[in-house]
């Protein structure tokens, strides 16, 4: 296979990518007539602590998808598979080898470039590529033209693209973000919708329901929308009624199917790094994994660390034994929200309106019938709820008699 003439490296943190980012990119593209520019980010910069990153997946998806439509940009894992902290000079002697026929170039932010000689084997880089960069502001370009003369009586070769100057960072957009400050000029639409759907950068310390707004949308469609917000208005409902927390039956109301619409294989990785471990009915039944990861989701990603919410979303499909006031509205919320239209549907907001358990031992019949003719395995939680409703609901039918 023939190789590329001219490949240049960009690494980076990338936390996030954004639009001078890629801007940077097809400028050099252009200018250095590149075969090929390989999109790196770093798996743990050596400047920065982890506690400013996310993780090298989520960092490494995001270069991905701003990246995927165009052409002559690949964007590659292997500062990441290499672990560790990531030394340019280890990068680059990698792609020597990967590429030994073609020219490196080395692609920089100015702030980089003035402290080459501070990184591990400054003149080693030199011998291995064409060390690059761009002025970050009008005061800047002297002081790159004295580090390129520097550089260059060392050996090295340099290029100084001079290009508009941009005030993007990904310092400012991380701050606009945990500000809920909107960002969507700075990034590509597709890196937007996966920072929401991720809730990346975000202040898990407040509840914002513009925010989750935001994150809904990113992570299921219109109808399920639809319904959680339905959900979340019946729930609040029964909860003034009967006596739950209103706010809280909000909250798990508008977040109960976060993670309906997730694939499974990532319903199953959010359940395990959670630490939760599936019984031998919820295991094969892909159907209860939602309101497993989805509490598991709002608790450990969204930071929404209350056991009445963690529980409200937990058993909203399967029910339990001993539920929660607010576990209950939002059980029987989820059969009755204002879309619901199956079949004896107003029979169970009419009971809902009378009592929690009369309109859960009506809804669980149903659910445990349907899986019984389907010869399909019933949770455990299901049957202990049904049991614990039908003797409660008997003994008030038995003691009005």
């Amino acid at each position: 296979m023939k190789q590329p003439k001219k490949i240049a490296m960009f690494g980076g943190s990338f936390n996030p990518i954004h639009n001078a980012h890629i801007n940077l990119a097809a400028a050099f593209i252009k200018k250095l007539k590149l075969d090929k520019l390989l999109l790196i980010p770093t798996a743990t910069p050596p400047h920065k602590s982890d506690s400013e990153m996310v993780s090298a997946e989520h960092r490494l998806n995001m270069c991905k998808l701003a990246t995927e439509d165009i052409k002559k940009i690949d964007v590659s894992d292997i500062e990441i598979k290499r672990e560790g902290k990531s030394y340019t000079v280890d990068t680059l002697k990698q792609l020597k080898e990967m590429y030994p026929e073609s020219e490196l170039y080395l692609i920089t932010g100015a702030d980089m470039f003035v402290t080459l000689l501070d990184w591990k084997d400054p003149e080693e880089i030199f011998s291995l590529a064409t060390v690059c960069t761009v002025p970050r502001n009008d005061d800047d370009i002297e002081v790159l033209k004295e580090k390129e003369k520097q550089y260059n009586a060392l050996g090295a070769k340099t290029v100084i693209l001079d290009l508009k100057k941009s005030n993007i960072s990904s310092s400012k957009i991380r701050k606009h973000i945990f500000n809920d400050e909107s960002f969507s000029k700075f990034v590509d639409e597709k890196v937007e919708k996966y920072i929401y759907a991720n809730y990346l950068f975000m202040d898990k310390s407040t509840i914002n329901y513009d925010r989750f707004d935001k994150v809904l949308k990113a992570r299921m469609s219109e109808k399920r929308y639809v319904h959680s917000f339905n959900v979340a208005v019946e729930a609040q409902k029964l909860a003034k009624k009967y006596g739950a927390d209103v706010k809280k039956a909000r909250l798990a109301g508008i977040l109960h199917d976060i993670t309906k619409e997730t694939p499974g294989d990532e319903q199953l990785q959010i359940i395990e790094n959670s630490g939760i471990i599936l019984n031998d009915i919820e295991s094969p039944s892909p159907k209860l994994w939602h309101a497993i990861a989805g509490a598991a989701f709002v608790r450990d990603v969204m930071g929404i660390d209350d056991e009445d919410v963690f529980n409200a979303i937990r058993y909203h499909t399967s029910g339990r034994a001993n539920m929660s006031l607010l576990e209950k509205c939002v059980f029987i919320a989820d059969f009755t929200g204002a879309e619901r239209d199956y079949d004896g549907v107003e029979e169970m907001r009419e009971l809902s309106e009378k009592s929690l358990e009369e309109a859960m031992a009506f809804g669980l019949s149903f659910s445990v019938a349907d899986l019984a003719k389907r010869r399909l395995a019933i949770d455990p939680n299901s049957l202990a709820c049904y049991n614990e409703v039908v003797l409660k609901t008997s003994k008030s039918y038995n003691k009005s008699k």
